[in-house]
């Protein structure tokens, strides 16, 4: 009886294993780890044909009309994105109270997200409106008189929803942010008391040289 080359046998049996890897057309081939190919992860509410019982074949189902995320119903919003919306807030919404501004937060998020446009002490002069000045508001800074009477509630609303050339900061601010930003504008916006102060004491200087 011949023997069979064992060197020829194991050549043979490699090649029928490593053909069973080659893919062909449709035909995969053999997976080792199918995981590694297709994610089991399901992406919520858009995981199609995934499921049979939710809608479109859904991961998950979508939250009832109305509902709240845990923790999060500070950023309920109950005006509408509109010009009445803008006007209710203004008429309706007031800072909340007992809000606290610790180590002047509500300066330093002005710093990052305002004062690019509006310049750090509220001109209208950051370097976007000084390459770009068709995009500044109409009136000419925070001691404008618009901005000082400006209802608290038409700015928390401008920051929701965005307004005219400014966007919304809703994705960066948090409410409480918002306001402390709030309270940050309305403090640039009243005039200092240091300066007529300066100006009374050089006013007497002068009068007291003339009488001498």
């Amino acid at each position: 009886m011949k023997k069979v080359n064992p060197i020829l046998l194991s050549a043979i049996a490699a090649s029928a294993l490593l053909g069973g890897c080659v893919s062909r057309g449709n035909n995969p081939g053999w997976e080792y780890a199918p995981d590694m190919y297709y994610s089991k992860g399901y992406e919520p509410y858009s995981q199609a044909d995934s499921s049979a019982l939710n809608p479109h074949g859904m991961s998950m189902r979508t939250p009832a009309v109305g509902s709240v995320a845990v923790g999060k119903g500070e950023f309920v919003y109950p005006y509408e994105n509109n010009g009445a919306g803008y006007e209710l807030a203004g008429a309706e919404l007031t800072r909340p109270e007992g809000l606290t501004d610790p180590n002047g937060r509500g300066e330093y998020l002005y710093g990052i997200y305002c004062a690019p446009c509006h310049g750090a002490t509220g001109n209208n002069d950051g370097a976007v409106f000084q390459k770009a000045a068709n995009l500044k508001p109409a009136w000419k800074g925070y001691t404008d008189p618009y901005i000082k009477t400006l209802p608290v509630g038409k700015i928390y609303h401008t920051l929701t929803y965005g307004k005219n050339n400014m966007g919304s900061h809703a994705s960066v601010l948090a409410p409480a942010d918002r306001w402390r930003v709030i309270d940050y504008v309305k403090q640039l916006s009243m005039p200092t008391a240091s300066a007529p102060v300066a100006e009374s004491a050089d006013n007497a200087a002068t009068e007291m040289e003339s009488a001498n």
